[in-house]
């Protein structure tokens, strides 16, 4: 039995890294340091997880799914116009 808890235990720090990795993508996308693509990449993977741990149990893919909402608004957050005086 504590294989098992250390088995689930471990997919749920994955699927928390997996989602923190995707936000950190988002913005650094967002600053132009990384290309768009490779963030929108991330985010997609990101919401496979999310349904992977959403299939499983909800607590497993809420922590995914709240990495790929928030991840998902900064990429397409629209950018600021700039004034020209």
């Amino acid at each position: 039995m504590e294989d098992l808890a250390a088995l689930v235990a471990t997919i749920y720090v994955l699927l928390a890294g997996v989602a923190v990795v995707n936000i950190v993508l988002a913005v650094l996308a967002r600053k132009r340091k990384l290309r768009p693509w490779i963030s929108m990449t991330f985010n997609a993977l990101t919401g496979f997880a999310a349904i992977f741990g959403i299939s499983i149990a909800w607590a497993l893919g809420i922590v995914p799914l709240l990495g790929l909402i928030i991840g998902s608004i900064i990429i397409t957050w629209p950018n600021r116009k700039r004034r020209t005086t």
